[in-house]
């Protein structure tokens, strides 16, 4: 009689426990305990489940409680270690998840790899392909996020490039940088219609000496075209070149480019920027060599007229 009383009351199997999902570890070894939260199900009601274990003289034990209908007393021993089985996996995958989770450098990627091989845990061992999968797919989030990083960066580049020209710029005829930008734009697409080039404008950037205001009279209007295609750059650049295009009298030189080759415009402008920079410098040089000659002359003349005056104060 007693048995089946007992039979009755252990109504909880290791296997009613699903879903089961680490939700807080506590490792507390050195005062003689730890202690997990778990959120599960049991015989698919959402439930909280609270383990601990707690070492003693003899060894160790485990005790595990829910938080609704405590599981217990309803529980045989024998389903308590298969149910400590299930709830280890599940600690081994949450600690390794949430890290996972957390990673953010490729460097975290590989070390945390190393450790994953190093580690024999026979629970862990049972989670690994789920993980592994996981490493791999933050390994590609992390690539993916360098990517667009970089191409925002890039993007970045053209932008700054451009807001300096506008600055810069001396209009022509009323005619601003973004205006010149677009007429070379509709030149080069009507090329590459008539022609029925193997080519698509990427973007199109004033640069040269009048994109930072250094030009001289006469100066080009230096614009690059970045495109993509499989027409090779010298070949473009010569059917852009055999109509001598101009803009309000003005010849406009094309340079087309292509990422393959020349490299795109994120990586070709700062060359230009430098070289301006140069240029300036070079003309700033040579202002102020003129300006310290005109000083001396200046200087000269006052000296000159200054004797003049003396020679004429003496002969009266």
């Amino acid at each position: 009689m007693k048995e089946q009383i007992d039979k009755k009351m252990k109504d909880i199997v290791a296997d009613d426990i699903t879903d089961i999902t680490l939700i807080q570890a506590g490792y507390y070894w050195y005062a003689g305990y730890n202690e997990f939260d778990f959120t599960c199900k049991i015989k698919g009601e959402d439930n909280v489940l609270h383990m601990r274990e707690q070492r003693h003289d003899d060894g160790s034990g485990i005790v595990i409680r829910s938080e609704k209908d405590d599981i217990w007393e309803r529980i045989a021993p024998s389903e308590v270690y298969k149910l400590d089985d299930k709830l280890q996996e599940a600690i081994q995958y949450g600690t390794y998840h949430k890290r996972i989770e957390g990673i953010t450098t490729m460097e975290d990627c590989k070390n945390l790899e190393f450790e994953l091989m190093e580690n024999d845990n026979v629970y862990l061992n049972r989670v690994l392909g789920k993980l592994w999968t996981e490493l791999e797919a933050k390994q590609n989030e992390i690539v993916d996020a360098g990517i667009q990083k970089t191409g925002e960066l890039q993007s970045d580049i053209v932008a700054e490039f451009r807001s300096k020209t506008d600055e810069l710029f001396h209009d022509v005829y009323g005619q601003c940088a973004g205006d010149i930008e677009k007429m070379v734009a509709a030149y080069v697409q009507e090329k590459i219609e008539e022609e029925m080039l193997d080519a698509e404008i990427v973007d199109v950037v004033l640069s040269g000496s009048r994109c930072r205001g250094l030009e001289k009279k006469g100066s080009d209007l230096d614009v690059v075209v970045e495109y993509k295609g499989s027409i090779r750059e010298d070949d473009f650049f010569n059917m852009l070149h055999e109509d001598d295009y101009e803009i309000s009298g003005i010849k406009v030189d094309i340079n087309p480019i292509t990422e393959v080759k020349t490299g795109k415009l994120e990586t070709y402008l700062p060359g230009v920027k430098e070289y301006l920079r140069k240029k300036e410098m070079e003309k700033n040089e040579r202002k102020s060599v003129r300006e310290k000659i005109r000083e001396k002359k200046d200087k000269a003349r006052g000296e000159t007229c200054k004797l003049k005056g003396k020679k004429r104060n003496a002969v009266r």
